[in-house]
């Protein structure tokens, strides 16, 4: 089978559907399927050698996604890049007969007016920019009527897809650690630094816990400018430390060593530090978002809600070893039997074969 995958590649951006494009390409191509990954936006110049072909991508180019279908002559598109750009790239799929599976990644992708505007004040400009946000994010929506299949890495999401074929298979990571010491007892922290993340709630927290032998580290890259100060370590608590941007395996190095994940986002997809976490057995602390209510329902830490519950949540998990390390547990078997890359791979294969199939039926 020859596959498609659209999404930005992890050599131009280190984010979650990024990471886990690249891994579906690699586990696709090692269960003998012909890969090419559209990059959105290019690649780095250095890439290192791939199992799969990389070509081009321009989202909201029909022309330029009509060529690449050409070149790529897949039997199925695998679309990972939020709603940007859906109606036309789905269009254009349609148009050269090839189905299209899309791939949900946040909550905003299975709504259908969405906006970004955290933290905003609401002036004049302000609200002309979220009207055209909503507008084009249900421009996008409709190019669902061309999509084939789609997939949900979130199964409270799955139900509000607008596809007939739709499914929820879990995003996957991999395990390996890179080993990584640190003089004290430590939290750690693992995001993009931008706004609905709310790095400024984690540096809080660490400034309530001043008085714990116990260090809050923080890993990252600096997206939104409001944040620089962070990077540039003004203002800081004395027990918070900023180690700036870390590649996956040595964000799993960090997690295995750490007492516990602590997440402090919005509501979003689902979260690559949850299973970097869970798979080295670390409990985590969220302090809004529980993804499917998998960390409540399956005991794998807290969702307190505020603040001052988050702080009362943490305290009590280093104050008791025996519990924490029983919530480990649980999350590394948790993720393993729900979070395995080969596993998921699979999954996802036998879907986007059944939809080249049903595509071919006469």
């Amino acid at each position: 089978m020859r596959v498609l995958i659209l999404a930005k590649h992890l050599s131009h951006a280190l984010g979650g559907i990024e990471i886990q494009c690249e891994l579906t390409a690699r586990q696709l191509a090692a269960l003998g399927h012909d890969v090419c990954y559209g990059a959105a936006g290019g690649i780095c110049a250095t890439l290192p050698a791939v199992p799969y072909a990389v070509d081009r991508w321009t989202p909201g180019n029909a022309a330029q996604t009509a060529a690449l279908i050409a070149r790529a002559r897949p039997d199925v598109i695998y679309l990972r890049h939020n709603k940007v750009g859906l109606r036309t790239t789905a269009r254009t799929a349609a148009r050269a007969g090839v189905p299209l599976v899309f791939a949900a990644s946040s909550l905003q992708d299975v709504q259908a007016f969405s906006y970004h505007a955290k933290h905003a004040r609401w002036t004049p400009r302000r609200l002309a920019s979220v009207a055209w946000q909503c507008l084009r994010s249900r421009w996008n929506w409709s190019g669902f009527r061309w999509v084939s299949a789609a997939v949900s890495l979130n199964a409270d999401y799955t139900r509000h897809l607008p596809v007939a074929r739709r499914c929820h298979i879990p995003d996957s990571m991999e395990a390996a650690a890179e080993p990584f010491r640190w003089p004290r007892r430590f939290v750690a922290w693992v995001a993009q630094i931008k706004d609905y993340k709310n790095p400024g709630a984690y540096v809080e927290l660490a400034r309530r816990c001043a008085d714990l032998e116990v260090d809050f580290l923080m890993v990252g890259e600096v997206i939104s400018p409001r944040y620089a100060w962070i990077a540039q370590g003004k203002d800081l608590p004395a027990n918070l430390r900023y180690l700036g941007v870390r590649t996956p395996a040595e964000v799993n190095g960090i997690l295995a060593a750490a007492a516990a994940l602590v997440h402090t986002c919005d509501p979003e997809g689902f979260g690559n530090n949850f299973i970097q976490a869970w798979l080295q057995g670390t409990p985590t602390l969220s302090l809004y978002f529980d993804p499917g209510g998998l960390i409540t329902r399956e005991r794998l830490g807290s969702v307190p809600g505020d603040l001052p519950g988050l702080e009362r949540d943490l305290r009590a998990l280093l104050a008791d070893e025996d519990v924490r390390a029983q919530t480990g547990a649980r999350a590394q078997d948790y993720a393993r039997r729900q979070h395995d890359p080969a596993v998921n791979a699979r999954r996802l294969a036998q879907l986007l074969e059944e939809v080249v199939h049903g595509a071919r039926a006469p």
